[in-house]
């Protein structure tokens, strides 16, 4: 077959396209610290890249998911804590309560104390976490529990200003979803809630009652229990967020290094290739400008 001009020329002109192309993408490597600037440039790995950055933001989220779990949780342990600390300090002061050796004026001294436990109960019902009412169920907006007041301003009631019982949960994996709350009702609501048993206790020594004193002795054990029941049932989730967290932290930074091994540039190699291609480029030009020029003018001739 004859080589004409022209398809010399057009041979050289797609050689040096390609051999500029090559140059192009080396430089944009080394520019963006990456080697998968096109899908073309590496089909496997751009997808593999695409589904492994799709999982990274899946894991975010659940970071992101955990660490407001673990905060709300911590905070409803360390407010179950100063709570069963408080009903085990009322289990005290009711067996003393309940000792003929202590006159009407000791029991209305105690009295007192279990008001501002009761007092002080109340302000734990209404533990905030970033603004959320921790015990108030699903309503977190505003306080779950209202206080009735006598004309001195002591509590003769609490009511609840909404359900209480509902749930709020957090994914953090795929699939596995935790409870961070612990509903009110379970604690503040009921025969046997917190307020009740503080208010009958407090009326009992008020009144010299001591058989009735002795008689709350129980319900503020089963209060403490189920208290002390809580704070399990929290401390085991935080511990299961914990493991879920530390493993998302091993798995994120497995995926990491492939991603990384996938996408980004080696530099060395990269330079290299560069300094080749250009000499192939530079060679090309110069073989071109012999040769087409002399075509030309055999050509013009």
């Amino acid at each position: 077959m004859r080589v004409t001009t022209q398809m010399a020329v057009d041979t050289l002109v797609s050689n040096l396209d390609r051999s500029f192309e090559r140059i192009t993408r080396y430089q944009n490597n080394l520019s963006s610290g990456t080697r998968l600037n096109n899908l073309s440039d590496d089909p496997a790995a751009a997808q593999r890249s695409l589904a492994l950055r799709t999982e990274l933001r899946n894991f975010e989220q659940f970071r992101k998911n955990i660490d407001d779990g673990a905060g709300w949780l911590q905070l409803s342990e360390a407010t179950l804590n100063e709570m069963e600390s408080l009903f085990v300090e009322a289990g005290g002061l009711a067996v003393q309560g309940a000792s003929d050796t202590y006159n009407t004026q000791q029991r209305q001294a105690i009295a007192d104390q279990i008001d501002q436990f009761l007092e002080h109960t109340l302000n734990l019902s209404e533990a905030r976490y970033r603004g959320r009412y921790i015990f108030g169920g699903t309503q977190t907006a505003d306080p779950p529990y209202e206080a009735v007041r006598d004309e001195s301003g002591t509590i003769t009631e609490l009511r609840t200003r909404a359900d209480t019982s509902g749930s709020i949960e957090r994914e953090v994996s795929d699939g596995i979803v935790l409870q961070i709350n612990i509903p009110g009702k379970e604690l503040f609501e009921g025969e046997d809630s917190a307020f009740r048993v503080l208010i009958e206790l407090r009326e009992a020594l008020r009144a010299d009652d001591t058989r009735q004193v002795q008689s709350s002795l129980g319900a503020l054990s089963r209060v403490r229990e189920q208290i002390s029941a809580s704070r399990g049932l929290v401390g085991a989730r935080v511990n299961r967020m914990e493991i879920t967290r530390n493993l998302i932290d091993r798995v994120s930074a497995e995926m990491t290094a492939v991603l990384s091994a996938d996408e980004d540039t080696d530099l060395a190699d990269t330079i290299l290739n560069l300094r080749q291609e250009q000499d192939v480029f530079q060679a090309a030009l110069s073989s071109g400008g012999s040769v087409v020029p002399q075509s030309l003018m055999d050509f013009i001739g």
